[in-house]
């Protein structure tokens, strides 16, 4: 894979670290970045309220790259803000001028996300009175996975639910998870890989396929056996080789380099 951009924006409850085994998958050929959204990992300070809110520190952080060829890669809650900036650099936008192709994870969509309401009021009774605790931060790991991890990968993906900022995890799940931005998102030309786990609920194949493809002009959807929803843990080297993939058709290469 020629040298490029990956920015890799991750979901719920996570943080840039959840990128890690993908990002040494995909080697030293490209460059990834993996921020911290705000209210998450270490950026909890920068907790802000609203989709527009994320969305415009992602344009403000993505401005003060150095410009290349961009593949933008979402995690769940993050393939909503990727089809989002996608969308803002169609119009023409500064921001991603040169973005290839678009990789989604579990995504998302731009239409309200599904989500069993009893659950999202369970999600939300964790944090309404500070910081989930390390109980439930585990509950929701191991509610989001087809098989064990690795220890140390658990420990981490529970680590980060429980430094989320509970401003950040609220009103994603009672307000931006629930905003509809079909209208403005449209239908993209970007060259889209739309990945569902095998095992996913809410955000699997066929939610993909009627929520999030439609707005894809050249999308496709790939399932990974053996995985729910925390994809860049499950299963990161088959996430990497999608990111490359994606790679070398928006470019236009048909080889395949590593």
């Amino acid at each position: 894979m020629s040298r490029g951009t990956v920015v890799m924006l991750h979901a719920l409850g996570a943080s840039g670290r959840s990128w890690q085994d993908v990002v040494r998958h995909l080697g030293s050929d490209v460059i990834c970045l993996a921020p911290d959204l705000p209210g998450f990992g270490n950026n909890a300070a920068g907790a802000r309220a609203g989709v527009q809110a994320t969305l415009d520190w992602l344009i403000d952080y993505l401005g003060s790259q150095p410009e290349a060829p961009t593949i933008l890669v979402g995690h769940s809650m993050g393939g909503k803000f990727a089809t989002l900036l996608a969308a803002r650099a169609a119009t023409g936008a500064r921001v991603l001028r040169d973005l290839r192709a678009l990789v989604l994870l579990a995504a998302s969509p731009p239409a309200p996300e599904p989500m069993d309401e009893a659950r999202r009021a369970e999600m939300i009774r964790w944090f309404a009175c500070g910081k989930a605790s390390p109980r439930d931060a585990a509950a929701f790991v191991t509610d989001n996975i087809a098989g064990p991890l690795a220890d140390d990968r658990r420990a981490q993906a529970i680590e980060d639910v429980e430094r989320t900022t509970p401003v950040a995890w609220i009103d994603w799940l009672e307000n931006g998870s629930r905003e509809d931005w079909r209208d403005r998102v449209g239908v993209l030309d970007v060259p889209t890989t739309i990945v569902a786990g095998a095992e996913d609920g809410d955000l699997g194949e066929p939610n993909q396929r009627r929520l999030n493809l439609p707005h894809f002009a050249h999308g496709s959807i790939e399932v990974i056996p053996g995985a729910a929803h925390l994809l860049p843990y499950e299963k990161p080297a088959e996430v990497a080789d999608v990111i490359r993939q994606a790679f070398q058709r928006g470019r236009g290469d048909t080889r395949a380099d590593a």
